[in-house]
């Protein structure tokens, strides 16, 4: 059974940029299959890219006009909002190691890539990140 590791970390870019084009230039979807699903949270707008390369996109379903879920969307939410929560574990625990907090030094600049990617490794060394039973 699958208990969840960091399987794929972006390079780290400067100044801004949005989800969508950090997702672009990264370029995940090298290591993906035709049919696999993309998780993505509701403001995550790359269906179009998906689409134009058979991938799916999942996104949380939310109320907008409607009083409730059909019973068949809860159930799907509730499965999707279960590997949110591992998202967010993992996130969690890269926030622990303390190096990325506040300003970085000029000259260490150079290793930030190399020393989020270590960070990353060494996050799954930890226990599992889903409740394995």
């Amino acid at each position: 059974m699958p208990s969840g590791a960091i399987c794929f970390v972006s390079h780290l870019h400067c100044g801004r940029i949005s989800d969508k084009e950090n997702f672009l230039r990264s370029k995940p979807m090298d290591l993906l299959e035709p049919n696999d699903v993309v998780m993505a949270d509701k403001g995550f707008v790359i269906e179009k890219e998906l689409d134009k390369i058979c991938f799916k996109l999942k996104s949380p379903l939310f109320l907008k006009d409607k009083i409730q879920f059909y019973a068949s969307d809860t159930v799907s939410n509730c499965k999707l909002s279960d590997k949110r929560v591992t998202v967010e574990r993992a996130v969690s625990r890269i926030k622990q190691y303390k190096y990325f907090e506040g300003a970085l030094p000029y000259e260490s600049l150079h290793n930030v890539d190399s020393e989020f990617i270590k960070t990353c490794l060494l996050c799954n060394f930890h226990d599992p990140l889903t409740n394995v039973t």
